[in-house]
């Protein structure tokens, strides 16, 4: 997993389980289940959702370069021309 460049807090308030509300019981189980801690939890339930809701168009701008992406962006490049020299002098 890429390091996280813009880490933000984010308060959450948790409810009772509803559809649109989870509770703090809810979250710890489904932790427990997956093997993660909250914040993984948190943040691997955001990461599904984000794929749900988004088009891929639109994922495109929330996600980083892939292999593909480099390999067009090297081959892109202009050539360099002449030679490295050690020194200046």
């Amino acid at each position: 997993m890429p390091a996280a460049t813009n880490q933000q807090a984010l308060k959450l308030n948790f409810k009772e389980d509803t559809l649109t509300t989870v509770s703090r019981d809810a979250l710890r189980a489904m932790a427990k289940k997956l093997g993660f801690n909250e914040t993984q939890t948190v943040l691997f339930a955001l990461a599904r959702l984000r794929d749900e809701v988004f088009n891929e168009q639109e994922l495109e701008k929330f996600m980083p370069l892939t292999k593909k992406h480099h390999e067009a962006i090297a081959k892109a490049e202009p050539r360099r021309r002449g030679k490295v020299l050690d020194t200046l002098l």
